[in-house]
């Protein structure tokens, strides 16, 4: 069976969501349809024993949906290009992320870079990394001075990648995080958090007609991952 018929991307958006999904979700279908992939919109969680965050469905979707030879699984906050090309390939036995917008804040040495989990991609045979992920829940380390950025799931799955050392890194461009790329490397993030001015340049950067650096990497993501800038709407808008 040829890998795109066997293809699902799961959009995980457990809870009331709808503000996001209704502008991601179809621009995920329609990317997937044009690649003869399968896809799905993933409301309910996991049923564990285990106390775990409704983040760490993502983890375990393909127990809700088995029977695919490969998992794209993405956060209900990235939009997607519908002329975005086919998935990348990933190597068999890995799992494909791409590099956090922050890079500073892991310092676990075994880490070499750390993993945005919003954009996961993996066959099969990965799927095990997943799931030991999920069971060990979230990353407490022996060492307090070997922390990974990330709450919920993403610490956990770097450091369990990481160790095995089968994470592979996707193109940037699959998962973009605008709002944090662009305030960590300009303004930081208390500028960002402390002063509406210098959020509304940054939105006026990107939604005029006028060119700069901040709306040019936008033009050439293929997903936006609208962390720390959930307006669904006008993104939808400025990345056509």
């Amino acid at each position: 069976m040829r890998k795109e018929a066997n293809t699902i991307v799961i959009m995980v958006s457990v809870g009331d969501r709808e503000h996001l999904t209704k502008f991601t979700y179809p621009r995920l279908a329609a990317w997937a349809a044009k690649h003869h992939y399968s896809s799905c919109l993933l409301k309910k969680p996991y049923q564990s024993d285990l106390d775990r965050s409704l983040h760490f469905t993502k983890l375990m979707a393909h127990k809700i949906l088995p029977g695919f030879e490969r998992y794209i699984i993405i956060d209900d906050d990235l939009l997607l290009r519908t002329d975005a090309p086919e998935m990348e390939e990933v190597p068999e036995g890995y799992v494909g992320l791409c590099m956090d917008a922050v890079q500073v804040n892991t310092a676990a040495t075994h880490v070499k870079w750390t993993g945005n989990t919003g954009f996961i991609v993996c066959d099969r045979s990965a799927l095990k990394f997943l799931e030991q992920a999920y069971y060990e829940g979230e990353y407490q380390p022996l060492d307090p001075s070997q922390t990974i950025w990330g709450p919920f799931d993403q610490a956990i799955l770097n450091h369990i990648l990481f160790k095995n050392d089968r994470v592979y890194q996707l193109d940037w461009r699959w998962n973009y995080q605008c709002v944090i790329d662009y305030y960590d490397k300009t303004i930081g993030w208390h500028n960002w958090k402390n002063k509406r001015w210098e959020r509304l340049l940054y939105y006026l950067k990107i939604g005029l007609p006028l060119s700069s650096k901040a709306k040019k990497k936008i033009t050439q993501a293929y997903g936006i991952h609208m962390t720390m800038g959930l307006y669904p709407k006008f993104f939808s808008k400025i990345h056509a």
